[in-house]
């Protein structure tokens, strides 16, 4: 969190100095071409209009002698009309210097006052030379024109001094402004460099240990969970140390090999396509399975999380899976399904097994049996020969059935006192029958001594079974009902076996 503030802080100084660089810029910027306008907006403009008022003042004055030594009334004229070309154009210039001169406007009020005065000397002497009178105007030339000529020359050097003078200034301001511009500008760019080499060397020391800090807690994801990559396919991509210990393989072994998440065949409830069918949505699954840990086929239980990685499209694009090692809790919840006495299943556990059985088995559209099974005349075995012996009987029963198990599907419980219980899938009636009969004829051959047995001198059992087929689909209690039905109808025989006739898969 203090790194972000850090990273923040310094981040937002070298904004803080873009800007400023930025607004120094554009403000010693702005400040040179204003004083540039001024410059030339004012002063030049003055002094060029006052030069051109002089100009025009001697063009006046030249072409006023050819008025006054005209000796017919057309060199009159043109001279006339030479003066007031002059005369307007200087009449525009006074008007540039009454529009922009900075200076007191009484000296250009003097000067125009000077250029009215002599256009009426320049009016009598034209009069003078219209009424014949020659010598006058000639005289009037000479004398009064020339010298106010020269006076107003000399007031209108006044104003072309002035605007000389703010030429200077607003040029020196200019100088000044880029020098201080250069200065300023030039210092923010210097700090601006520095703070951008400050950062980025901060930042790359900040990387490298972020880098580290990655590494070294990958390291640790690597040795200490359990987890692995899969493509699309169920393909193998990736997985931890930890997890490659725990399976008792290398990972050469096991990248690119097709694991399916590791279900394998032997987990009947579950499927790939089961788990494929959930995570392929963008959801995840999460669920216990049995997985081989090492080559001589030992096997753990793990909780598996398969949660699905997405693409920059949120198309799924693999899958991952985190693991927890389960074993210990399994084999906790394997003590309380286990009957303490015969090692067998117990009736919790039928509970459990019946359902997912029964789903199973209507997936994939086949028979499932339950079959009751009951020792003759127990409680005459107990009271003969006491509970003790009766304890052993049931052990040596419960071992009998435990060997007559043949697929990893066939199920065998204790369900409470001499009460068990088979369930066992894909079967029909027939075949039902001589793997149930079987059992029951193994337990006559274990010869256990029953002398209060009203059926011969060894113990026997009953057993009554039922098939939920795929033509009649029964739920868990209307089997156990079915099948305990038939049960005591085998009672009433003893040593028998009993399946519905009617019961045909």
């Amino acid at each position: 969190m203090n790194n972000q503030k850090n990273i923040s802080a310094v981040f937002a100084i070298i904004i803080f100095l873009l800007i400023a660089l930025g607004s120094s810029s554009l403000f010693y910027l702005n400040t040179i071409a204003s004083e540039a306008e001024k410059l030339y907006r004012h002063p030049y403009t003055v002094s060029n209009a006052a030069k051109n008022i002089n100009i025009n003042l001697i063009s006046m004055h030249r072409y006023m002698k050819d008025v006054a030594f005209s000796e017919d009334q057309a060199q009159l004229l043109a001279a006339e009309q030479l003066v007031n070309k002059y005369e307007k154009q200087a009449q525009q210039n006074f008007d540039i210097i009454f529009e922009r001169y900075l200076g007191d406007r009484k000296d250009i009020q003097a000067v125009y006052n000077g250029f009215i005065e002599w256009k009426k000397i320049r009016d009598h002497i034209i009069f003078l030379k219209n009424e014949g009178k020659h010598k006058e105007a000639l005289a009037l030339s000479k004398n009064n024109e020339t010298e106010h000529v020269a006076l107003l020359t000399k007031k209108s050097e006044k104003l072309v001094n002035f605007a000389d003078k703010k030429a200077k200034l607003f040029f020196n301001n200019a100088i000044e402004t880029r020098d201080s511009a250069i200065s300023i500008i030039l210092s923010l760019f210097i700090i601006t460099v520095l703070a951008s080499i400050f950062i980025a060397f901060y930042s790359l020391q900040r990387l490298r240990k972020t880098q580290l800090d990655i590494k070294s807690r990958m390291f640790i994801i690597d040795q200490n969970i359990l987890m692995a990559k899969f493509n699309l396919e169920g393909v193998l991509i990736d997985i931890s140390s930890k997890l490659c210990r725990f399976l008792g393989h290398t990972k050469q072994d096991l990248m690119g090999q097709k694991l399916d998440f590791f279900i394998s065949d032997s987990n009947k409830y579950l499927q790939v396509e089961d788990v494929l069918n959930i995570v392929s949505t963008g959801a995840s699954w999460t669920g216990d399975i049995l997985v081989k840990t090492d080559k001589n086929g030992h096997s753990k239980w793990i909780h598996s999380s398969v949660h699905p990685e997405l693409n920059a499209d949120y198309n799924v694009c693999g899958y991952s899976n985190i693991i927890q090692d389960i074993s210990d809790k399994k084999a906790i919840e394997k003590l309380s399904i286990t009957d303490s006495l015969t090692k067998l299943n117990n009736r919790r556990y039928f509970d459990q097994v019946i359902d997912k059985e029964l789903s199973l088995a209507a997936r994939n559209q086949a028979p499932i049996t339950l079959a009751m099974i009951d020792i003759d005349y127990f409680k005459k075995y107990n009271d003969c020969y006491g509970h003790p012996a009766g304890d052993q009987a049931l052990i040596k029963v419960a071992q009998a059935f435990m060997q007559s198990l043949k697929r990893p599907n066939d199920y065998v419980f204790r369900l409470g006192g001499e009460e068990f219980a088979f369930i066992f899938s894909g079967a029909d009636r027939e075949q039902s029958l001589r793997f149930i009969d079987g059992i029951r004829a193994k337990i006559e051959a274990l010869q256990i001594e029953h002398e209060q047995s009203d059926l011969g001198d060894y113990m026997t059992i009953s057993i009554g079974a039922y098939i939920s087929c795929t033509k009649e689909r029964l739920d868990s209690n209307e089997l156990y009902i079915k099948a305990d039905e038939a049960l005591y109808e085998a009672k009433q025989q003893r040593n028998a076996v009993i399946i519905p006739k009617h019961v045909n898969c």
